[in-house]
């Protein structure tokens, strides 16, 4: 099953958790998003996942919007995503599509964020993964960039690769 990856801000798709889960030997695509706003991004993405229908969408900050805007609107177009993870994901952006989306995950969802977080409150992820049963949220002891969580970021793409 294909892993699609969606890089945040300041990320690409060469970065660390990229790297990372092709290391594992994850089959990914990591799209380009770089210097696009987030109706961009979910427009380059929506075709992937239509190609790549069934796959584990993993994103990162706004990256992780993305994702989850896009498996939103994929799963509306009739169209299926296996599983989200979600690596501190950027849900205080409020800006097309996000802000007309009920934000809740069309599939189970597992939400990395760190506990020292310095950009994305993990107060404003509790709060959205208390909402939304679907999601199981974890608070590992790492900033925004979650550099020391790269293990758990993979171990939970091949949780939900599993299920």
């Amino acid at each position: 099953m294909k892993v699609v990856f969606c890089h945040g801000l300041e990320g690409s798709p060469q970065g660390r958790k990229a790297q990372a889960l092709r290391t594992a030997g994850l089959d990914l695509l990591a799209p380009e998003f770089t210097g696009m706003n987030l109706a961009a991004r979910v427009a380059t993405l929506l075709p992937e996942l239509a190609a790549h229908d069934g796959c584990v969408l993993v994103g990162s900050s706004y990256g992780g919007l993305t994702a989850l805007c896009g498996a939103i609107l994929h799963a509306r177009a009739g169209g299926h995503v296996h599983g989200l993870v979600l690596c501190a994901p950027a849900l205080i952006v409020h800006e097309p599509p996000a802000d007309a989306l009920d934000l809740a995950p069309p599939c189970p969802t597992i939400a990395i964020h760190g506990r020292h977080d310095e950009l994305i409150p993990v107060a404003a992820v509790e709060a959205w993964a208390a909402a939304h049963p679907r999601v199981r949220l974890e608070v590992v002891d790492d900033a925004h960039v979650l550099a020391h969580s790269l293990d758990r970021i993979v171990a939970a793409t091949r949780e939900l690769l599993a299920g």
